[in-house]
């Protein structure tokens, strides 16, 4: 992949994380959850693993998409209510 693929998917992911309504705050300032989140993972990522391949690098990034759509809190709070949240996930 070139690089110019690889930062268009980065910026890709950001702009579907970027929609997330729920928000924290980082160093005084508020984020979409889900963005700060993948800018966490990858940070983490480039520590453990700075060789790592465009497609774990790609897959880190993207591992929680929009993952707000789908929220834990609507199904029960219990392991078969958890797995169906995320048998649903699957299907996002």
């Amino acid at each position: 992949m070139t690089e110019t693929l690889y930062q268009a998917a980065i910026a890709a992911f950001d702009a579907a994380n970027s929609e997330d309504t729920n928000t924290e705050i980082h160093e005084g300032r508020s984020y979409p959850k889900e963005l700060l989140y993948a800018q966490r993972m990858t940070d983490m990522q480039q520590r453990f693993a700075p060789k790592a391949s465009e497609a774990v690098k790609l897959a880190v990034r993207a591992q929680h998409i929009q993952r707000w759509k789908i929220p834990r809190g609507d199904y029960a709070m219990d392991k078969p209510g958890y797995m169906l949240w995320r048998t649903g996930l699957y299907k996002f």
